[in-house]
């Protein structure tokens, strides 16, 4: 490409000193470069004499195809260098049906406002999407591990999980005071085997010295968090769902922690996934830097990640 740039300014100014000079480089360097580009194409390109140094016919025309062809590609590195420094396209992001309400949700009107030329896009499931095959730019993952890959995980946030019911449940039905008054309640159970699930519990005051280990029906069990959710701020029963996704019913008090003097075992952490490449497009390194901005964990890069 030097060399090229190079045979350009030659043409243009008519001389190799003048070019060597526009370049900083030597006379020589110079003209080591045409005889370099000549040998290589096979052509003369230009006629020298102690005086005079002209392009001929066959180099006319190479230079104006070369002008052409490095204007294009100084129009490309202009752009790729603006769309690094303004974050611009289009974002994939996917994440667990919950997590997206729960968190992306509110957090994705505010990043659209500060990043108005980043269109995005959310694929909520609870399918764990490839990043090639679905062309995912960033995931969202609620998991207690990840298997060793090439890609980069920051972690977010624990994700604490808790039973909640709504007062009017509990007013009707009775308190809960121990793990095992849970047997005579209607539970609202996400993931379930066939209607069953086991709940480990522990006094927080205890240090997890008194672990239990109950095995529970379930009287309503979904696919998400949310609708067990709804079913409880209903009044249908208690629900075991994450902390964050009741944040708001439980400071306007229409849902209330059960049992909250115990600890549920088996909870996962929330982590952001991302391609590992050297050169990260600016519109993910701009979605990345936003949530752990929002999550208060700038710059915590931890590995290994998802395998998908």
């Amino acid at each position: 490409m030097s060399d090229l740039r190079a045979f350009c300014l030659v043409v243009d100014l008519g001389s190799i000193t003048a070019a060597a000079r526009t370049l900083g480089e030597t006379k020589g360097s110079v003209s080591r470069r045409i005889t370099r580009l000549e040998h290589a194409l096979g052509v003369e390109l230009l006629r020298r004499s102690p005086r005079l140094v002209q392009a001929t016919e066959d180099g006319l025309a190479y230079r104006m195809r070369v002008g052409r062809a490095l204007e294009l590609l100084e129009d490309a590195n202009v752009a790729v260098q603006q769309a690094r420094s303004r974050p611009r396209g289009h974002l994939r992001v996917t994440a667990p049906f919950d997590l997206g309400l729960s968190i992306l949700a509110p957090l994705s009107a505010g990043f659209a406002e500060r990043f108005p030329e980043i269109s995005l896009e959310l694929l909520l499931t609870e399918a764990l999407l490839d990043f090639d095959a679905h062309q995912v730019d960033v995931a969202l993952r609620a998991t207690s591990s990840l298997p060793d890959s090439s890609l980069i995980a920051h972690k977010l946030q624990h994700i604490e999980v808790g039973l909640f019911a709504a007062p009017s449940y509990l007013r009707k039905h009775g308190a809960v005071r121990r793990p095992e008054d849970l047997e005579g309640h209607r539970l609202l159970l996400a993931q379930t085997a066939r209607g069953h699930a086991t709940i480990a519990l522990s006094a927080r005051a205890r240090d997890g010295r008194d672990r239990a280990e109950l095995r529970v029906r379930a009287a309503i069990s979904a696919s998400d968090f949310s609708f067990c959710r709804e079913v409880a701020l209903a009044g249908g029963g208690i629900a075991l769902v994450p902390a964050i996704n009741v944040r708001g019913d439980l400071d306007a008090k229409r849902l209330v922690p059960v049992l909250k003097d115990y600890a549920i075992h088996g909870a996962a952490s929330l982590y952001l996934v991302h391609p590992g490449t050297r050169f990260l497009p600016s519109k993910i390194r701009a979605f990345r830097d936003y949530l752990l901005d929002a999550f208060g964990v700038q710059g915590r890069r931890e590995a290994p990640a998802a395998a998908r």
